[in-house]
């Protein structure tokens, strides 16, 4: 069964652009699934901008009744569903979920990168599965965040947990018992921020590919380890040390994502 999984937030810059791409990458390129990724920021969309894939067709297109297949291109073993940065004619974002519907049995994974606009994301998390919910550890982006889980708990859509990205002073940021106490809800992944994310960018080439061995490929790879059922690799020091003595909370949040989805999926 198709997972159709959105990345969101209420606030730009905090990476959910560069998150959905990357677990996208990890699904398709470490851990052989097919994989469908749209760029749903329906009016800044930057995926294609990120992929150097400057395509005529696009989602506008299909919401505005194009065939979807004319709008799919392929990038470093991912399918991609671009935005179209100045679209004059109009379209129904709404339509998002009846398209990608006739689309999942084609996939094992589709993911979905969102607007930061509140409207946008109505359609967005309507058309989702499960969401993620995407912030960096701070008050501010923290707090706007969670009004994109008023939306989906409002349209019914579960929640599977946060992400926290570009961690940078964590003495002066939120730690993760702070983050799950505020918001009520697991944290997945914890991401520091990494200077290699800017050489990704400028290669348009995902990290997960660019530097496998990298600390932000690795919580990537983790997390997708979770959405796809596969177990989460130890590195060489988990091996040494006896696991219940350094076990992580956001380890112990993906066993139970990695078990939801099992079942979900079963």
């Amino acid at each position: 069964m198709t997972n159709v999984l959105a990345f969101v937030s209420i606030k730009g810059g905090v990476g959910k652009t560069t998150l959905a791409l990357e677990t996208a990458s990890a699904l398709a390129n470490h851990f052989n699934k097919k994989v469908l990724l749209v760029d749903a920021n329906l009016s800044a969309p930057n995926i294609g901008l990120y992929l150097d894939l400057t395509k005529e067709s696009t989602l506008h297109d299909a919401l505005a009744g194009t065939l979807l297949h004319n709008t799919i291109y392929e990038a470093h073993g991912i399918d991609v569903i671009t935005g179209s940065l100045n679209y004059e004619d109009e379209y129904d974002p709404f339509k998002l979920k009846k398209i990608l519907n006739k689309f999942k049995p084609r996939y094992d994974f589709i993911i979905l990168d969102s607007s930061p606009n509140y409207e946008e994301l109505k359609p967005v998390i309507a058309a989702a599965d499960k969401i993620f919910l995407v912030t960096s550890p701070d008050n501010v982006t923290l707090t706007t965040t969670l009004k994109a889980a008023q939306i989906a708990k409002k349209q019914n859509t579960p929640i599977e947990g946060i992400i926290v990205n570009k961690i940078r002073s964590p003495r002066h940021e939120y730690n993760l018992s702070e983050i799950e106490k505020i918001s009520d809800l697991p944290v997945l992944a914890k991401i520091k921020d990494h200077k290699k994310i800017a050489e990704a960018t400028n290669l348009k080439t995902p990290i997960t590919l660019l530097d496998s061995a990298n600390t932000i490929s690795k919580e990537i790879k983790k997390l997708a380890s979770a959405i796809c059922g596969s177990p989460e690799k130890e590195g060489w020091f988990q091996k040494l040390i006896p696991i219940k003595k350094i076990i992580q909370k956001e380890k112990v949040n993906r066993e139970f994502l990695r078990q939801q989805f099992y079942t979900s999926s079963s």
